[in-house]
């Protein structure tokens, strides 16, 4: 008899292609290294015989798929395309590489400057604004006051 003549279950709602590739894409000694399981837990999984625990399922759809269970709150369904770290429903050339995010510190203080720099520019144009409608009642209360004393 065939060992994977029946099909991998989950008790748990899933997709059965995702399982399937998540259990038959990755050797059996990767999967046994990932989960710490005996081979022979594996080939149960791989035939049916027990169903696939759901953390097992979540860490076999990291490493085969790239994609951050959906439990993990706001960072649920990204997943991991070709060094770039893509959101759930984002696109594959705006997602920043993962070399990037080691610098996300810096885009977050460049923001930050770039906003204090708007807001003193803010500033001075209104500045700018007061200073040349003062300037132009002082010229002519001048012309005023030289008109009054013949000056």
């Amino acid at each position: 008899m065939n060992k994977r003549s029946s099909f991998p279950r989950a008790e748990f709602p899933c997709s059965s292609f995702d399982l399937m590739h998540c259990v038959y894409d990755v050797p059996v000694s990767e999967i046994c290294m990932l989960c710490a399981v005996p081979p022979a837990t594996v080939e149960r999984w791989q035939t049916g015989r027990e169903p696939l625990p759901w953390m097992a399922y979540q860490l076999l759809m990291l490493r085969t798929l790239g994609r951050v269970p959906d439990h993990l709150g706001p960072w649920g369904g990204w997943r991991f395309v070709e060094e770039r770290f893509v959101p759930p429903d984002g696109e594959f050339k705006h997602a920043p590489n993962i070399y990037e995010l080691e610098f996300i510190e810096h885009y977050r203080l460049d923001r930050a400057l770039c906003e204090k720099q708007a807001d003193l520019i803010e500033s001075l144009q209104r500045q700018l604004a007061f200073y040349k409608r003062q300037c132009g009642l002082e010229a002519r209360v001048g012309l005023m006051v030289a008109n009054l004393f013949g000056g």
